[in-house]
């Protein structure tokens, strides 16, 4: 070994170096789980379908080793998350159009009234032109007599009644309040329209009247001794004029004959399979809607003094 060289001899001695501090590790923190979605309680299984328990590991186990692991019993099925409910959508706001057709009445709402047609008769080669009763005008009070039997005192009532073919059947009950003692039957004056009674029966206070089975022309009279309830029954043809364009439908330009003994309250009632509408003429004068329907097959009108000459008029449907 060679002897060491001075410069060596003056080398301080290396020391190992001192062990360094680990850096810091920069620790970067997970993001944060989500929250659990709540779940519905699991539902228990029925007691026959649950799991049994696996058997135990028959082997015998070696002293010190640890045990065998057993096998779990399987976890119980889990319901499945109920969807989150739907948020309940707000209808949208009505437009001002369809609010507008909502309103009461509105075109939508509406309802078109439906108007009865004219009638029209043809009386002297001329037209007679006449609406039923409409919504502004009131018909007139109807009588509160009885519609058959006898009226009281003053008071009198015929009931006309449309047969097959056109001829009608009239009834008269007359109430006096003081005895007469002749009661006399005209026909009506009707240009174009020839108008016959036949079958004329009068009665006073029970007993027959004395007179012809026929009205004639100039008129009847019939004599009894004086009484104060007189019945007239006749048949009257000719009164009333079929309809050209409407089947079996019919106008009757008059519904009785022109009887004297006129009382101060007069019921006119006429019956048929169908009545449509009445009207009320004065002498001289047109027809004006009058009465009203007291069911489909008949009307009824009541006449005061001062309506005592007027002819009752009545649009009917003929029976067959």
């Amino acid at each position: 070994m060679s002897p060491k060289k001075p410069y060596q001899k003056r080398l301080p001695t290396v020391l190992p170096p001192a062990p360094r501090r680990a850096p810091a590790q920069e620790t970067v923190r997970p993001p944060p789980a989500p929250p659990r979605a709540r779940r519905t309680p699991p539902v228990a299984p029925p007691p026959d379908t649950a799991p049994e328990a696996a058997p135990a590991d028959p082997r015998p186990q070696a002293p010190g080793a640890a045990p065998a692991p057993q096998p779990t019993a399987a976890a119980a099925p889990v319901a499945p998350t109920a969807p989150p409910p739907t948020p309940a959508v707000p209808p949208p706001a009505d437009s001002p159009n369809d609010s507008a057709s909502a309103r009461p009445g509105s075109p939508r709402r509406r309802t078109t009234a439906l108007v009865a047609a004219a009638v029209v008769g043809v009386l002297a080669g001329g037209v007679l032109a006449w609406q039923v009763v409409g919504p502004g005008e009131p018909p007139r009070a109807p009588a509160s007599l009885p519609i058959d039997g006898w009226p009281i005192a003053g008071e009198s009532r015929a009931v006309t009644e449309v047969l097959a073919g056109g001829d009608l059947e009239v009834t008269h009950w007359i109430h006096s309040e003081r005895p007469i003692d002749e009661l006399g039957l005209t026909l009506p004056e009707l240009d174009g329209a020839e108008v016959s009674a036949t079958d004329v029966e009068v009665t006073a206070d029970g007993r027959p009247a004395s007179g012809p089975g026929t009205v004639a022309g100039s008129g009847t009279t019939y004599t009894f001794a004086g009484s104060t309830r007189i019945q007239v029954r006749y048949r009257m043809s000719g009164a009333v004029q079929l309809s050209s364009s409407a089947e079996r439908r019919g106008l009757a330009t008059t519904t009785s004959l022109d009887v004297t003994a006129t009382q101060a309250r007069d019921v006119r009632v006429v019956r048929s399979e169908e009545v449509l509408s009445l009207a009320c003429a004065a002498p001289d004068e047109q027809p004006e809607p009058c009465g009203q329907a007291t069911g489909n097959d008949q009307w009824r009108v009541e006449l005061d003094d001062t309506d005592a000459g007027s002819r009752v008029l009545a649009v009917v449907t003929v029976p067959s």
